[in-house]
């Protein structure tokens, strides 16, 4: 047996695993998520791998993992007891935070509590100089004395983050060295290694984040690791980060912040590689699991990065893949609001109880039910028929908590669920596209997740999009993402200057050199060699006077008027493209530079999927299926049979182990020698033959 790499993506409601050879085979594996235990269902996950590939556990050569463990930790409020320190007089920045509103029209919206109580944001007497100079120095036994309070009050982690570390870290060094002798167990972040930037507050939140979830992650990551072992398996684990990398599991302990983003970006992820395997498409990704709906762009090949945003309403700073989540999949719960108004979410029933269908003890009814009732779910729908819907369960429930209130059919009040809980996800699309000056029409829709393909057609209608693209195993997608991540690592430095006659180009160099020395370090303690890393350098840029900045691509090599000159164009057409005008004739002020370091995987050279060539009737059969108001006898299609070329004019349903695409009349999709669905959507009404 050759080396198996194992993706492993866990979702609110299922945990989707994938698994590679050296040869290239990919096969795919789903298995209900363990909510209480993630590590259950991954191990649960990884031993179906093993029995599809025949394999033992010494044949598996690398686990990646993209995981929420740190996303529920902040979510649940579930963290470890956090203390700040801080510099004196700054203990208060985390609670006044910036005076923008998340909802700018919500008169009642209220910011989240700090995850650190006043009572232990602790100061310490000193203070460091925008420019690195040490104006009050640091006593150690004041620390001393400090962390030995907090270890007495119960305190389990500490962030630390003093004023102008990005300058000159010396204190938190000193302060860190304190905390390891008095309580060698604390959990410590320092500012200067979660984020050596500029900006007080996005600084201290994005530290304290880390260490609020740092224990959560740590002992997440050691269970597993535990399992693993005793599953006879000795392979290194990675996890995924926000930014579509990959680092090792001691790293992802020690900077868990950075996967607060881990398994969406997973899909983003295996979403350039479609890209590049379509000539460079342009897709809106559409992840829909049990609980969430993920929605980015990737446009050139390449996904959407922020530097900052908010998770849960925290403020977070560091690179990561831009993706807009909501409360809407197909565990979401549909239930009547006060003044009598059907709502959706963002409450989900989750892998446990589920939706009623899944006969696990749910009650309420979801969205999931209302595919069931209307025919989009058959009995035998989901996971290659080894699960049995109850859809007369799922059709009771309907009827008396959402139909009789209402005055409506249970027909009606199913497809009002799906159109509701459409139009959320529509707003979220127009929020990453119409918002930001980008057409959505002009984008191929690619829906993904176990029910991201129930949705495309409806959505996709709806924005009036021309075409949308299911790949290969959308249900694992998200784990195949994962599995293709490269190892990332990347560093960023504060450095305020004009881009002017005074501008020393050496002294640029100088210090792009010294980041790129720090990402090496890194990428080499993770076993990488330095001839396989591929480097990327940017800079944070602005017009002089601005508050925010954009990031532009910098040439490798040494800093010369060339490069400078390469910067300034970047930055002016990305502005124009932004904000529909530019200012060639002002100054421009560096703010920021960065350093990437990528050690590609094997994995973007593998073709996705097999390429099927099959003369088996695909069609397994005929479901009714509720469609705008009307009844429809639609052929059901198993997805592993049709080959390639084949081509269908809806309205049909395809279903294979994993999901189930529903093809909206009129609409053609054709299969591609990659194996993805391929939908023109209201392409035509001639009826075309199955290859």
């Amino acid at each position: 047996m050759s080396k198996l790499r194992i993706g492993v993506d866990v979702g609110g409601t299922f945990t989707d695993v994938v698994g590679m050879n050296a040869d290239g085979l990919i096969r795919f594996a789903k298995t209900p998520s363990t909510p209480h235990n993630q590590s259950e269902g991954v191990i649960d996950g990884i031993r179906k791998i093993l029995a599809i590939f025949e394999a033992t556990p010494s044949d598996v050569s690398q686990i990646v993992h993209g995981t929420t463990v740190a996303t529920n930790a902040l979510l649940e409020r579930a963290g470890a007891p956090t203390a700040l320190i801080t510099t004196k007089g700054f203990r208060d920045v985390l609670h006044i935070g910036r005076q923008d509103r998340l909802k700018l029209y919500d008169l009642t919206a209220e910011r989240p509590e700090p995850l650190i109580s006043r009572r232990f944001r602790r100061e310490i007497n000193e203070r460091i100089t925008p420019n690195g100079n040490v104006e009050v120095a640091i006593d150690r036994e004041e620390v001393r004395a400090l962390v030995k309070d907090l270890v007495a009050d119960g305190i389990e982690a500490i962030a630390v983050c003093f004023l102008h570390s990005y300058a000159n870290p010396v204190h938190e060094k000193i302060a860190a060295e304190v905390i390891n002798e008095v309580a060698p167990d604390m959990k410590v972040s320092v500012s200067h290694e979660i984020l050596a930037e500029f900006r007080e507050f996005e600084r201290v939140s994005t530290t304290v984040i880390n260490a609020y979830v740092h224990g959560a992650m740590d002992r997440y990551l050691r269970s597993l690791t535990t399992k693993l072992v005793e599953e006879g398996i000795s392979a290194p684990l990675m996890v995924m980060q926000s930014n579509g990398g990959m680092m090792s599991a001691e790293a992802a302990a020690s900077r868990a912040v950075n996967t607060l983003l881990s398994g969406p970006a997973g899909g983003v992820l295996a979403s350039t590689f479609l890209s590049a395997q379509t000539g460079g498409r342009d897709y809106i990704t559409a992840d829909v699991g049990g609980t969430s709906f993920d929605v980015a762009v990737v446009e050139n090949g390449e996904p959407s990065l922020r530097t900052e945003g908010n998770a849960e309403g925290f403020s977070i700073k560091f690179p990561h893949i831009d993706i807009h989540t909501i409360g809407s999949g197909g565990g979401s719960i549909a239930w009547i609001d006060a003044g009598d108004g059907l709502r959706v979410g963002p409450r989900s029933a989750g892998a446990k109880p589920g939706p009623i269908c899944y006969s696990r003890g749910g009650v309420e009814p979801t969205v999931c039910d209302a595919f069931a009732v209307l025919g989009w779910l058959g009995e035998s729908s989901l996971l290659g028929g080894t699960m049995t819907l109850d859809i007369e369960a799922a059709r009771k429930a309907i009827e008396e908590k959402i139909a009789q209130p209402l005055g409506l059919s249970v027909e009606h009040a199913a497809e009002g669920i799906l159109r509701v809980a459409k139009a959320a996800m529509c707003r979220a699309i127009r929020l990453i596209t119409v918002e930001r000056g980008q057409d959505p029409r002009r984008f191929t829709l690619l829906p993904y997740g176990g029910a991201g393909p129930l949705h495309a057609s409806d959505v996709a209608h709806e924005l009036g999009m021309e075409s949308l693209t299911v790949p290969v195993a959308p249900g694992n997608f998200s784990a195949f993402g994962v599995l293709a991540a490269p190892i990332l690592c990347d560093e960023v430095m504060t450095y305020r200057r004009f881009i002017d006659d005074t501008l020393v180009l050496s002294d640029v160099t100088t210090r792009f050199d010294g980041l790129t020395e720090s990402v090496a370090q890194r990428l080499l303690a993770e076993g990488c060699a330095a001839e396989e890393i591929v480097w990327e350098r940017k800079a944070d840029l602005r017009y002089r006077g601005q508050a925010y900045e954009l990031t532009v691509p910098v040439n490798l090599g040494a800093i010369d008027d060339v490069a400078i000159e390469g910067m300034r164009s970047a930055f002016h057409g990305l502005h124009e493209r932004l904000y529909g005008f530019c200012r060639p004739d002002s100054t421009l002020e560096i703010v920021n530079l960065r350093v990437v370091g990528k050690v590609p995987t094997a994995q973007g050279r593998v073709q996705a999927a097999e390429v099927i060539e099959t003369k088996v009737e695909p069609r397994i059969g005929t479901r009714r299926i509720y469609l705008n108001g009307v009844w429809h006898s639609a052929p059901v299609y198993w997805r592993e049979s049709l080959a390639t070329g084949a081509a269908i004019t809806g309205p049909a349903i395809i279903e294979e182990n994993g999901s189930t695409f529903i093809l909206f009349p009129n609409d053609v999709l054709t299969v591609t020698p990659h194996g993805a669905l391929d939908v023109s959507v209201n392409a035509s009404s001639q009826t075309l033959k199955v290859a």
